[in-house]
């Protein structure tokens, strides 16, 4: 890739608004893992299945398996400071003070008052440059009442709301 490419895609991905999650799992040995992710979205209604894509240097991303539980935690818009938190503002499992995080019957841990939790079963992983694209079967999912997810833009945390006609 040329200088030039590389800056002119990094700029268009800029402009493209993606909703702020955290996705969570828990390790063998109990231990829990968690990550800020834009790189998410829908799959396929039927099955319902959902992706996202986490750089191998992550440290959720030795985690990642076939067969593995993952929580996507869309985020509120009053929960930036959690987002910080999880890519990279703390390390480890210390991360999880930062919110309400309660486990699911699987032991997988998920944020209590997200905007909406997916959790899904890892169905395929697929190495790409410097990411992995999971591939998750969704197994259930929770939504909260209202609708104003967290979203980042051109570096910028913000909201969203309707057009005002």
């Amino acid at each position: 890739m040329t200088p030039e490419l590389n800056s002119a895609f990094k700029a268009a991905m800029r402009r493209l608004a993606a909703t702020v999650t955290v996705l969570s799992t828990t390790a063998e040995n109990g231990s829990r893992h968690g990550m800020t992710a834009t790189a998410v979205t829908s799959v396929s209604a039927d099955p319902p299945a959902v992706l996202a894509c986490v750089n191998r240097s992550a440290a959720l991303h030795a985690q990642l398996g076939l067969g593995r539980r993952l929580c996507i935690n869309l985020l509120h818009c009053s929960q930036q400071r959690l987002s910080e938190v999880f890519a990279g503002g703390m390390e480890g499992d210390i991360r999880f003070n930062e919110g309400d995080w309660l486990n699911n019957a699987e032991g997988v841990p998920y944020l209590a008052d997200a905007q909406a939790n997916i959790f899904c079963e890892i169905e395929a992983l697929h190495a790409y440059g410097t990411h992995s694209v999971c591939i998750g079967r969704v197994t259930s999912a929770v939504c909260r009442a209202d609708v104003a997810p967290l979203v980042y833009q051109d570096g910028t945390y913000m909201c969203t709301g309707p057009l005002v006609e």
